[in-house]
């Protein structure tokens, strides 16, 4: 059925879920249906960078297919500027975490959507709204590599934004 409401982004995923995506874990299969049927995927290019400095020969069809089906976000000059304040806001209180992290953290609350993360620890920010993927890093799920999950459809999902 078709509906004349563009679909808005739902989600800005981390790169970590987003590698146990591609690795099939059941929870992130999941997880990842279940928002997508909220709304469109997002990822920061930062996520891109972080996946493919560890893609493996034979993995880039299929990465390539996950990362086309979903809304990339550039880190533009409002998220680079939000970011740094966020890590200068950190370190004079004593706290520091990696540029990545203040950027992808940025990137959601500019959207004003949530994180979805295992890494919660990661994004020390009171503004933001991140939801872990799993209920702990030692969940067997997390582990498992059970499960299928059309990649194409998930894709397709996401660029027929005009689908209910």
């Amino acid at each position: 059925m078709q509906s004349s409401r563009v679909k808005s982004i739902s989600c800005l995923v981390d790169t970590d879920i987003a590698i146990d995506f591609l690795r099939r874990r059941e929870y992130a299969l999941k997880l990842l249906g279940s928002w997508a049927e909220e709304g469109l995927l997002a990822i920061s290019t930062l996520t891109h960078l972080e996946i493919y400095q560890g893609i493996k020969a034979g993995e880039e069809k299929a990465t390539n297919a996950f990362l086309d089906g979903l809304v990339t976000v550039a880190v533009d000059i409002p998220i680079a500027r939000r970011a740094g304040t966020m890590l200068g806001d950190l370190r004079s209180k004593g706290k520091t975490i990696g540029i990545a992290d203040a950027i992808i953290a940025a990137t959601a609350l500019h959207l004003g959507t949530p994180l979805l993360s295992n890494n919660i620890e990661h994004y020390p920010f009171p503004n933001l709204k991140a939801i872990r993927g799993l209920i702990s890093k030692d969940d067997p799920q997390r582990k498992a590599s059970t499960g299928y999950y059309d990649m194409r459809r998930l894709s397709s999902h996401h660029r027929n934004s005009g689908d209910t």
